[in-house]
């Protein structure tokens, strides 16, 4: 065990010796860009889902109603393809799950079903996380590329709660489920700066707001996001990164499969590595 430190910091001598400065693809050369990363968010995450026949649902706090654990971690890769030297197409895709478990302490009334008072509900609510965005760098110079960001942001969430509760010598369960798709275009700014041949920091941020659809199909929501990261280049096509990353989503919907309301938003810190050819 007293050799590890030693080990590790001989494997990233070796690693960043393992080219030379100007032999590394920089920041606004490469044609594609692969990135592969863990991402360790704190959520803050409610939901109500109405029912068909019984009218509004409760609104609901996975951490405080559920007991949800928002503290959660998951993985995430993207790409981006540079087919111009100003014009970028990329992609990311993230997944999280939050589960609870908790003896609730009031009556929630979730979908078409009543959860009372006392009994002990299971839920889960799923998360993926796809945006798709276009860049053109309006500004682009050997050390600074500054870039107007537009695209779809797409959010699906699966939402499932049972529960069981006793009364008296009897008991019983129930359990209800929702799903939704949550398109919402995004608009933002992308800027990135060059220290050094190895070194380079940037930031992001978006946001927008949307509202369509009337009778069985509507749809309100809104978007904000940003994002702080910084760079190392270690040999000519890996890097490695680390980023803070904040966003929240703030949704009403009429769906086949889920009626009500939404808001999640989460922040924390990412690592990643990144391969530039």
């Amino acid at each position: 065990m007293s050799n590890a430190p030693r080990i590790l910091a001989a494997a990233l001598a070796a690693l960043a010796g393992a080219a030379r400065a100007e032999d590394i693809i920089q920041p606004g050369e490469e044609k594609f860009t692969v990135m592969l990363g863990a991402f360790l968010p704190a959520f803050r995450s409610k939901v109500q889902v109405d029912g068909e026949t019984t009218g509004p649902g409760d609104r609901i706090d996975l951490g405080r109603d559920l007991g949800a654990d928002q503290n959660t971690s998951g993985g995430w890769f993207g790409a981006e393809w540079r087919f111009a030297p100003r014009h970028r197409l990329g992609f990311t895709y993230s997944r999280f799950t939050l589960s609870g478990d908790r003896v609730i302490d009031r009556d929630l009334h979730i979908g078409d079903r009543v959860f009372p008072i006392g009994a002990e509900l299971q839920s889960r609510l799923r998360l993926e996380i796809a945006p798709i965005t276009y860049s053109y760098s309006f500004l682009k110079q050997d050390n600074d590329e500054l870039a107007l960001t537009a695209g779809l942001h797409w959010s699906r969430l699966s939402f499932h709660v049972q529960g069981s509760a006793s009364f008296g010598a009897r008991s019983g369960s129930n359990e209800t489920d929702a799903k939704a798709n949550v398109p919402l275009p995004l608009l933002g700014l992308r800027y990135d700066h060059r220290f050094s041949q190895r070194w380079s920091a940037g930031a992001s941020a978006a946001a927008f707001a949307l509202r369509f659809g009337e009778g069985t199909f509507e749809f309100e929501g809104s978007l904000v996001s940003a994002r702080l990261h910084a760079e190392y280049r270690f040999t000519r096509h890996l890097a490695a990164g680390a980023a803070l990353d904040a966003f929240k989503v703030n949704a009403k919907a009429k769906q086949r499969e889920w009626t009500g309301g939404f808001d999640y938003g989460y922040w924390g810190p990412q690592v990643y590595l990144m391969a530039r050819f």
